[in-house]
C-alpha cells in the first residue's frame, strides 16, 4: 500500500488560451476536495494532441520539483475511447496521472516506473462524467484523494507496466557524422529542440555543422552562447534542457525553415 505524502499537484494540458475555463475547472475540483492542494501550473499552451511536446515539456521540469509532487497531464486525443487512464509512482518519487497513450514511455523508461495502476475505482470520480472531459472529472478528482493520502491502490488494479503504449520518436544515427531527429519542442523565440540529448555526441566549439530538412541544407556553428555568432547567424548550442537545439541570434529559425513540432530532421556533425 502505497500513498502520496504531498500537497503539491502540477497541471499540463493542452487546452491554450481559449481553453482557461477548463482548467479552472480542474482545479475548482481538485480544492472541493483537498482545499490544502498546492496547484501549480506547468504548461496549458502545448501543442493540441501532441504527444511528443507534452513529453518534453515533463522531462524538463518534474525533477526540479520536491519528491511525491503529482503531475496531472491532459494531453488526450483518445478521450471517450477504451484507452486507460493510469496513474504511475516512479522510482524517484514522483507521482503522475495521465492517459496510456504513450507520454509517460517517452519520459521513463521501464525501469523508472515502480507502481502502475489502472484507474476504474468510480467511487472517486466526479460525476457524471462526461466523455469529453476526462480530466476534469477523473484525472482531477484523483489526484485530489491521492494529495490526501489515500492509498493509490485504492483507485484501481495494478496495470502492467508492458502494456503502456509505445509512442516511438525517431531519433538514429545514420552514419558517423549524421543523426536523424525529431523536433520535440518550438519555443516562443523559434528555438528548435531535437531530442538529442547533449551528452550524447562529441562536439567542438566553432566547429561548423548543418540541419537538413527536405532539399534544404543549412550550415552553422556549434557555440556555448548566442552572442558568440553575429545577428540572424544560425548556430547550435545546448540548451537549458540538456537537449541540442538549433537557433538563429534574435531571429526565428522554425520560421523561416517552415518546421513545427514532430517533424523529422537530419543534424551533420
Amino acid at each position: 500500500m502505497e500513498k502520496l505524502d504531498s500537497q503539491i499537484i502540477g497541471l499540463i494540458t493542452d487546452f491554450g488560451a481559449r481553453g482557461q475555463h477548463y482548467v479552472a475547472s480542474m482545479k475548482g475540483v481538485i480544492l472541493n476536495i483537498n482545499p490544502k492542494a498546492n496547484i501549480i501550473d506547468i504548461a496549458h499552451n502545448i501543442t493540441p494532441f501532441s504527444i511528443i511536446e507534452a513529453a518534453y515539456i515533463i522531462k524538463s521540469t518534474y525533477s526540479l520539483y520536491p519528491k511525491n509532487t503529482l503531475f496531472i497531464i491532459v494531453v488526450d486525443p483518445g478521450v471517450g475511447s477504451s484507452r486507460e487512464i493510469i496513474l504511475i509512482r516512479t522510482k524517484s518519487g514522483y507521482f503522475f496521472i495521465s492517459p496510456n497513450n504513450g507520454i509517460l514511455k517517452n519520459v521513463f523508461d521501464s525501469n523508472e516506473i515502480l507502481k502502475c495502476i489502472h484507474i476504474k475505482n468510480e467511487q472517486y470520480f466526479n460525476t457524471p462524467v462526461s466523455k469529453t472531459f476526462h480530466g476534469r472529472d477523473i484525472m482531477a478528482p484523483i489526484g485530489a484523494y491521492l494529495s490526501k493520502g489515500i492509498n493509490i491502490d485504492k483507485f484501481g488494479s495494478e496495470f502492467p507496466i508492458t502494456e503502456l503504449i509505445d509512442f516511438p520518436i525517431e531519433l538514429k544515427k545514420i552514419s558517423d557524422t549524421e543523426i536523424r531527429c525529431t523536433i520535440q519542442y518550438i519555443d516562443e523565440f523559434g528555438n528548435i529542440i531535437t531530442n538529442i540529448q547533449g551528452n550524447s555526441v562529441l562536439l567542438e566549439e566553432d566547429a561548423e555543422m548543418a540541419i537538413k530538412t527536405g532539399e534544404q541544407i543549412i550550415r552553422g556553428n556549434f557555440v556555448k552562447f548566442f552572442e558568440e555568432v553575429f545577428v540572424n547567424s544560425l548556430l547550435f548550442i545546448i540548451g537549458s534542457s540538456g537537449f541540442l537545439e538549433i537557433s538563429k541570434n534574435q531571429g526565428n529559425i522554425a520560421s523561416d525553415l517552415g518546421l513545427k513540432v514532430g517533424d523529422i530532421i537530419t543534424i551533420e556533425l
